[in-house]
């Protein structure tokens, strides 16, 4: 099986990816670093490619290929063990709906993902990704607190 860690690479080293590398090597299970980028971000940085002429015809499927990169560099970043049966993954989209599906896609034994401390207003008008992910997801989640 598979331990997905969805992180927004924001806090690098990350804490989501050392708690999913050891969830991973408890049960001997392959790691797979998730990031997301919101269709809006990849529009603003498709459009802004495309002024270049070798990226002209820039897809949604580079972008993703870009993104998992970068999401193998955090988890190079986060990891002081040996790098090995931990990939990386990106998508773009709507961050809960994407981690939702990828941890479905991949048969994830666990999903791993950050939260931030909110106050309970805070959580309902602004919504989160967490939230989302916890209400929704068929997969157990374990969530990460960050401040």
């Amino acid at each position: 099986m598979t331990v997905l860690a969805a992180t927004t690479g924001k806090n690098i080293p990350s804490e989501v990816v050392r708690q999913g590398y050891d969830l991973a090597s408890a049960y001997g299970d392959e790691l797979v670093v998730l990031h997301v980028a919101p269709e809006s971000e990849f529009e603003k940085h498709q459009a802004e490619l495309q002024t270049i002429d070798e990226f002209k015809d820039y897809s949604v499927i580079q972008e993703e290929d870009s993104i998992a990169d970068f999401a193998e560099q955090v988890a190079k970043e986060s990891l002081d063990e040996p790098f090995d049966g931990v990939s990386g993954m990106g998508r773009v989209g709507d961050p809960a709906d994407r981690i939702i599906r990828a941890a479905d896609s991949v048969d994830a034994r666990y999903v791993v993902i950050g939260a931030r401390r909110r106050s309970p207003t805070g959580k309902a008008f602004f919504g989160s990704t967490t939230q989302s992910v916890l209400l929704n997801s068929t997969r157990p989640v374990v969530t990460v607190l960050r401040d």
